[in-house]
């Protein structure tokens, strides 16, 4: 049995039931715009099954021709998430059915009433579709499985890297075996009880935008690099200090206090704890770790003694963000001595 991997939709309801646009592409060409979204989306929603298979649908699977009727593979499933690429699991054995095995599904579905839940699942997400079931029924169903066969990952994996194109095809398998924190913290937020309006506000955070970036630049008193002073708001990252899987509630992973907006290469370089702000007199002075080359920090308009302005802080603000950051001016200096 040959091994494939194919995108599906972002959903940030573990793809049981559709999650609404947050996330999904802006292509107005893209089903995840009109209608806004994709079949896939209940592909994970393993309580409803039929003869104990899970019948579903794959846009990878999706070709003109119907080449993969008849076939059975184990895919892989990835999708995309603000540039990135994250494996979410794989499926041990798909089976690709034929049109008449989608239309007795569909049936199914009907009889059982299982077409209103997720119209009205569509309508909890500001979507409207009264054209759920579909001309073709394998654009419904053109899969299916046994839900013992999927594995998902605790942990999503980046392969960014290993597939460049952003189509929605059958590949050859990924690679998995490298672990990413930024899908780690995701998958986090994706798992709590949480409702959809908080997951949206920490997934944002997490990635440095929405609410977080907002609170960073008024604590800050605008969108310039702390370091440079570069005010180029698309090359401008809010930086978490405190870790944002380290951060106690999602109070702390949206306070202001616990960022700094920094240019890209700024921000790559304080998140790996090799440059940090030591706390002197009430200044926090930048310090930069001794295994980076001098020359060429000075070329990217870093250096050592950069002081930090602090004054558009207030008590309270600057109380906390030197909390934050002597937690991680510790890191730093606990590196440097590796």
């Amino acid at each position: 049995m040959e091994s494939k991997a194919t995108r599906i939709c972002w959903n940030s309801n573990q793809w049981v039931k559709p999650s609404g646009s947050e996330g999904k592409s802006q292509d107005k060409n893209s089903f995840e715009v009109n209608p806004g979204y994709g079949h896939e989306e209940w592909l994970l929603d393993l309580d409803k099954t039929i003869s104990g298979f899970k019948y579903s649908f794959l846009q990878g699977i999706n070709t003109p021709n119907k080449s993969h009727q008849g076939m059975s593979y184990k895919i892989s499933l990835y999708t995309m998430y603000h540039g990135k690429k994250l494996c979410i699991g794989h499926i041990n054995k798909v089976e690709c059915i034929t049109k008449e095995d989608a239309e007795k599904a569909i049936g199914i579905y009907q009889s059982q009433g299982w077409f209103d839940e997720m119209i009205d699942q569509l309508a909890m997400v500001d979507i409207n579709s009264n054209l759920l079931i579909e001309d073709d029924p394998l654009v419904n169903f053109n899969i299916r499985f046994k839900p013992e066969d999927v594995v998902i990952y605790d942990v999503f994996k980046d392969v960014t890297s290993l597939h460049k194109s952003p189509r929605y095809k059958l590949f050859s398998e990924v690679n998995v075996s490298s672990k990413d924190q930024f899908a780690d913290d995701l998958i986090q937020v994706t798992n709590t009880d949480l409702s959809f309006t908080e997951k949206q506000q920490l997934i944002n955070a997490r990635v440095g935008q929405g609410v977080f970036r907002e609170n960073v630049a008024k604590i800050w008193g605008g969108e310039r690099c702390a370091v440079t002073l570069v005010n180029i708001r698309e090359i401008l990252i809010a930086s978490h200090i405190k870790p944002w899987r380290d951060c106690e509630d999602s109070l702390e992973r949206l306070d202001g206090a616990n960022g700094l907006l920094l240019c890209a290469h700024i921000d790559k370089l304080f998140d790996q704890h090799l440059l940090s702000f030591e706390q002197k007199n009430k200044r926090f002075i930048l310090k930069v770790s001794k295994k980076l080359d001098k020359r060429t920090l000075a070329s990217l308009a870093i250096y050592d003694g950069i002081e930090l302005s602090t004054h558009h802080l207030e008590l309270d603000a600057l109380s906390r963000f030197d909390g934050y950051m002597s937690e991680h001016f510790l890191r730093f200096v606990e590196k440097e001595l590796l």
